[in-house]
């Protein structure tokens, strides 16, 4: 069983998750793809305010209702602590002990990648997928993914931390999030300042 794992905050997930996780599918053969959505992103916990877990992992459910091959995932919430991959797929190898991992990264974590807790370990436990950003397609990535496979991304130009500056000044993103999770953002009263 070949299994994609793409994790991160969603905070707000958005379209072009949605568009690299169907891309990747189709481009890799996958059986199916587990969405994980981060515990504690410690990378950014640090930085800034994170959105409540539950609410993070409901939009994303919300994302990815009508993909039959994705799972959205709270196994990191299960783990508990500050959100590690190396850890996550460990534990995901014990479920799924005959699965082949692919680790699904856009262009922009893929760069941090040397900053991870255990990243050889990471690499250890799952083949690599990278999804090039709009423009990055000829960058180069960090000697550790001198393996990944490199897949040209939707062409959306897209990031969270731009959403929630959109909604937090009354703007709604129809264009980025799909109505379901606009709705959900609007009766929970998230990303207001």
């Amino acid at each position: 069983m070949k299994i994609g794992v793409f994790g991160g905050t969603f905070d707000p997930p958005h379209n072009a998750h949605l568009h690299l996780v169907n891309d990747v599918i189709k481009e890799l053969s996958l059986d199916k793809v587990l969405v994980i959505v981060a515990n504690d992103p410690w990378q950014k916990s640090a930085s800034r305010q994170i959105t409540d877990a539950k609410y993070r992992l409901e939009m994303t459910e919300l994302l990815f209702l009508k993909s039959s091959r994705v799972e959205v995932s709270d196994i990191e919430f299960e783990i508990g602590g500050k959100s590690d991959t190396a850890i996550t797929l460990k534990t995901l190898r014990d479920i799924y002990q005959d699965a082949e991992f692919w680790l699904m990264l856009g262009y922009d974590s893929a760069t941090a990648i040397e900053t991870w807790r255990q990243p050889k370990l990471v690499l250890d436990q799952a083949k690599v997928v990278v999804v090039d950003r709009p423009g990055s397609e000829t960058d180069s990535l960090p000697p550790l993914l001198a393996e990944a496979i490199r897949l040209s991304g939707p062409n959306l130009d897209i990031s969270s931390h731009s959403l929630r500056e959109m909604i937090g000044r009354g703007l709604i993103p129809l264009d980025s999030i799909p109505q379901p999770v606009i709705e959900y953002i609007s009766e929970n009263g998230l990303y207001r300042e």
